[in-house]
């Protein structure tokens, strides 16, 4: 028995480079189901993960098979006060294997133990999970789908990225970065579990970015060129958290003087949603206000990750896991986007496209210093 992590349906490949950010090294019995490292590194839940689960097991597929199975797993298996079993299908699911079936399956092992049920509000939720082939068209993956079973645990865990909505903040935006979106960056920034020292956000907008590094206690440093962004990430953040704001600063600043005002840092994440990042259509300058970010970044942290989102026209790559170097992205081509970052200093080691809209596409990237890819 292990741990295991039940991803989002919406990026498969996404939630997998998340999770080994967070959780280090794992093992995939599913596009959506990892078993990861135990004990717990990290109090940090993926942003993509709908649940998490301890003393997690496969379990046979064959009918004859599971019943001695689930006994099995039932007499080793403590729970707390009193439980509830909830099944839930992953894609198609499994033909043949019912989750009402189960839940009762494993509710009597459970019951017959003088454990106590209480559908409403149990103490313990154990999860039985049926996973199979997707059930619509999801995002290209690396990793095929298979037939899976799994029960376990669930461990309460306090998905941060939703605590506070950005449509009841005070200062809101429609091209405000979605929270969860927003937690993925981050994540995508730890390494071996270990989250960055600070961010740097230097096109803060609505202040998301900066609200999700807090609510996993990173400090934040955020600016924007516009002055009633950053009055309203201000008055976003003040609403989320008081004014307690030592460790997260808005400053007024063009990108390319954000070194000027935070000066030298280490082990730093820089985490932004450019402009223009949300449109098909970007103007001339799009990729310039980028590539300063970039030199900016490496003036500040050389040794740095950046993390960022770029779009693209071209709904076509989603077809394909590798992007072509004559894609559009960012009004310019994809090979002369890993140019121009290679002249700084910055290696692009992640590109994921995600679908937007029928015309959009945005590629989250992660980018190193070149020397740590030697």
């Amino acid at each position: 028995m292990g741990r295991m992590v039940i991803g989002s349906g919406w990026h498969p490949r996404l939630f997998r480079e998340e999770a080994e950010k967070i959780h280090g090294a794992y093992n995939a019995i599913h596009p959506r189901i990892l078993e990861i490292p135990s004990p717990r590194k990290t109090e940090t839940s993926c942003s993509l993960t709908s649940i998490t689960l301890k003393s997690a097991v496969k379990l046979p597929l064959k009918k004859t098979n599971l019943t001695r199975s689930l006994h099995r797993w039932a007499a080793t298996t403590d729970i707390e006060g009193s439980f509830a079993v909830r099944s839930m299908k992953l894609g198609t699911g499994i033909a043949g294997i019912s989750g009402k079936h189960l839940e009762k399956l494993i509710g009597q092992e459970f019951f017959q133990r003088g454990y106590k049920v209480d559908l409403e509000n149990p103490d313990t939720i154990i999860r039985v999970i049926i996973s199979g082939a997707p059930d619509r068209p999801q995002h290209k993956d690396t990793m095929a789908p298979a037939k899976v079973l799994v029960t376990g645990i669930e461990e309460k865990a306090s998905l941060n990225h939703m605590q506070n909505s950005m449509t009841s903040m005070p200062f809101f935006k429609p091209v405000t970065l979605d929270p969860a979106l927003a937690g993925v960056l981050i994540s995508l920034a730890y390494k071996n579990g270990d989250p960055p020292s600070s961010i740097v956000d230097p096109f803060c907008g609505t202040g998301c970015i900066a609200i999700q590094a807090r609510n996993r206690g990173i400090p934040a440093y955020s600016s924007d060129s516009d002055p009633t962004m950053v009055e309203g990430a201000n008055r976003n953040f003040s609403h989320a958290f008081g004014d307690d704001q030592d460790n997260y600063k808005f400053q007024l600043s063009d990108v390319s003087g954000i070194a000027g005002i935070w000066g030298e840092k280490s082990n730093t994440a820089f985490v932004f949603d450019p402009p223009y990042a949300r449109n098909s259509k970007v103007s001339n300058d799009a990729f310039e206000v980028f590539a300063s970010a970039c030199h900016a970044a490496k003036r500040m942290d050389p040794q740095g990750t950046i993390v960022t989102i770029l779009p693209s026209p071209e709904i076509g790559l989603l077809d394909h896991l590798k992007i072509s170097k004559r894609t559009n992205v960012m009004g310019v081509e994809w090979g002369y986007i890993h140019q121009k970052l290679e002249e700084i200093g910055w290696g692009i080691e992640l590109a994921i496209p995600t679908r937007v809209h029928k015309s959009l596409v945005r590629i989250i990237i992660r980018a190193t210093a070149i020397s740590d890819q030697e």
